[in-house]
C-alpha cells in the first residue's frame, strides 16, 4: 500500500529522516515508535505532502506520490491528529461531511454516511449529529474525529498520536473502538504513537525508528523476543519485555490445540491475549484455561506454565 524507498528529509542540517526504506501492507496497521525527535511524524508528513522528501520515493499503491497533486492525494487519505482539529462553530454532522461536501456528494449519500460513520465510532447520530464539539468531552471528540478522517472510504488513515490528550480508561476504549473499526473497514492505517503498549495493542507491524533512521522492523511479539540491539530493548522496557510479549501474543500462540479440551470453565477466545488469559487465570485461581478458536471451531486448552516460560 504504502513504499517507502530511501526517503531523506532534513531541516537547517539536521536529518529528520535519513534513508528510511518500508513496505506497508494493505488492510494492516503500521505503528510508527521511538523516542522523541527519532522521525515519526515527519515521516507520516512526508506520506500526505505536508513535506515533501529532499530525496527518495514515496509510493501510494505503486504510484509515486510526487506525481500527484497534493490536494488530490490529500483527498484519497483520512488524517488524524491528537489534537482532533474539529471545526467549533459546525456541528458534529458538519464535521464528519467535511471531505464528503467537497467531493460533490448528493446530500442524501452524504447524511448516510454520516449516520454510518457515526454508529461505527460508538456515537449515536440521534443524540450527537446536532451539537458542537464544546459539547462533547474529549474522547467522543476524538471519536468524531477518527469519522471525519474515514468519512470519504479513505485507502489510508494516517493517525499521529491520536489519543495522546485524553485519560487512560478513555484511551483504552478508543483504542478498542480502532481495532474494531479496522477489522471492519479494511483500511490501512499508520499510526505514530510514543507509548509502547498502544503500538504493541494496535500495530500488525512496528517500525522502530531512531534519529530519522529505521532501525527495526517486525510484528510486535517478533520485535519483542528479538529486539534488534539493547536500545531498543530498553525503549520497550528492558525487564518488562515479558510482560508486554503477553500483550503482543494470542492465546492461539501458546494454547495446545493437540488433544480434547481439559479444563473446565467459560473457553477464552483464541484472538484474546496472553495479558487476558492471565488476569483470568489469576482472579478465577486457576492454571488452565479451555481456549475455542472462533474462527475453526477448533478446542484446546491454556496452560500457565505456557506464560511463566516467556
Amino acid at each position: 500500500m504504502i513504499v517507502f524507498d530511501e526517503v531523506h528529509k532534513s531541516f537547517g542540517g539536521m536529518k529528520a529522516v535519513d534513508g528510511v526504506s518500508l513496505s506497508v501492507e494493505r488492510g494492516t496497521i503500521c505503528a510508527l515508535v521511538g523516542t522523541s525527535g527519532s522521525g515519526k511524524s515527519t515521516l507520516l508528513r512526508l506520506v500526505n505532502r505536508l513535506l515533501d522528501p529532499d530525496a527518495g520515493r514515496i509510493l501510494l499503491d505503486g504510484a509515486d506520490i510526487a506525481s500527484i497533486a497534493p490536494v488530490e492525494l490529500r483527498r484519497r487519505m483520512g488524517y488524524v491528529i491528537q489534537s482532533i482539529g474539529l471545526f467549533p462553530h459546525w456541528t458534529v454532522e458538519r464535521n464528519v461531511a467535511t471531505v464528503p461536501r467537497l467531493l460533490g456528494w448528493p446530500q442524501a449519500r452524504t447524511a448516510a454516511r454520516v449516520a454510518e460513520l457515526l454508529d461505527l465510532v460508538g456515537l449515536s447520530p440521534d443524540l450527537h449529529a446536532r451539537r458542537y464539539p464544546d459539547e462533547l468531552s474529549g474522547g467522543q471528540q476524538q471519536r468524531v474525529g477518527v469519522a471525519r478522517a474515514l468519512a470519504a472510504d479513505p485507502e489510508l488513515l494516517l493517525m499521529d498520536e491520536p489519543f495522546g490528550a485524553v485519560d487512560p480508561p478513555t484511551r483504552r476504549s478508543l483504542q478498542e473502538s480502532l481495532v474494531a473499526i479496522q477489522k471492519r473497514t479494511g483500511t490501512t492505517i499508520l499510526l505514530v504513537t510514543h507509548d509502547v503498549e498502544e503500538a504493541i495493542r494496535l500495530g500488525t507491524t512496528l517500525a522502530v525508528l531512531d534519529h530519522g533512521r529505521l532501525i527495526q522492523t517486525g510484528t510486535p511479539a517478533a520485535v519483542l523476543a528479538q529486539p534488534a540491539n539493547e536500545q531498543i530493548a530498553r525503549f520497550f522496557g528492558g525487564s518488562l519485555l515479558g510482560l508486554h510479549l503477553l500483550q503482543a501474543l494470542s492465546v492461539g500462540d501458546r494454547a495446545n490445540f493437540a488433544g480434547p479440551p481439559t479444563a473446565d470453565g467459560a473457553p477464552i477466545q483464541a484472538d484474546a491475549t496472553l495479558e487476558a488469559a492471565l488476569a483470568r487465570m489469576i482472579t478465577e485461581g486457576r492454571s488452565r484455561l479451555p481456549v475455542v478458536d472462533a474462527a475453526d471451531g477448533r478446542r484446546g486448552v491454556l496452560e500457565l506454565a505456557e506464560l511463566v516460560g516467556l
